[in-house]
């Protein structure tokens, strides 16, 4: 059996900003240094093997923090990165509220029609995320594999996980910053989710 923990990265300026931050290279904040500060303790104990990262500075932080109990080298994966959201990037949410209304609706209350302005579609997230869960599992068989990624594209990766195509992205929950999910792979490599969204460990404050 193999498992990867998905781990969403935590806070960063984006998030306490409210601005959306997709593909944008932003850094994290005073809370989310104590995000990372406690899933690493959460994951401490657990016998991780491989770790893989989202390019971005917010992911790779966040990779660190959980490595310093590991001491992997952590390899760096452009397919699990966060969304491409087009002319979205760096626009605070309440002026994309106002430009864009249909497709604000769309991310919010139907997100698998979504599909971001001059950006990517979520089923083009879904299929790249995928993609690199069945790549990752199929590279590390029978390992335990730390992956941190970006809220979308663990949603699209727990839609699959689940067993749903893109368009029932609405039942699985967009994760907190560093939620934990755990996903088990059999030897054909179809996925059971094991830890759904796991938040207990996050501070509020």
């Amino acid at each position: 059996m193999t498992k990867i923990i998905i781990v969403r990265h935590c806070q960063a300026e984006g998030n306490l900003k409210r601005f959306f931050q997709g593909s944008i290279d932003t850094d994290i904040t005073d809370l989310g240094q104590r995000q990372i500060e406690s899933v690493a303790k959460l994951l401490a104990d657990k016998p991780i093997e491989v770790m893989y990262s989202s390019p971005k500075k917010r992911a790779m932080k966040t990779a660190e923090g959980i490595n310093v109990y590991h001491k992997l080298p952590i390899k760096i994966d452009e397919e699990i990165v966060e969304i491409d959201a087009g002319d979205w990037e760096g626009v605070l949410l309440t002026d994309i509220e106002k430009r864009y209304p249909e497709q604000m609706d769309n991310w919010r209350n139907h997100p698998g029609n979504f599909h971001a302005p001059n950006g990517e579609s979520m089923a083009e997230v879904y299929e790249r995320v995928k993609r690199a869960l069945l790549r990752i599992a199929e590279e590390n068989r029978d390992k335990t594999v730390c992956i941190v990624s970006h809220g979308c594209a663990i949603r699209n990766m727990m839609c699959f996980a689940n067993g749903f195509e893109v368009k029932d992205i609405d039942k699985v929950p967009l994760g907190t910053n560093t939620s934990v999910n755990i996903v088990e792979f059999d030897d054909d490599l179809k996925p059971f989710v094991a830890v759904g969204n796991y938040t207990e460990h996050i501070p509020v404050s």
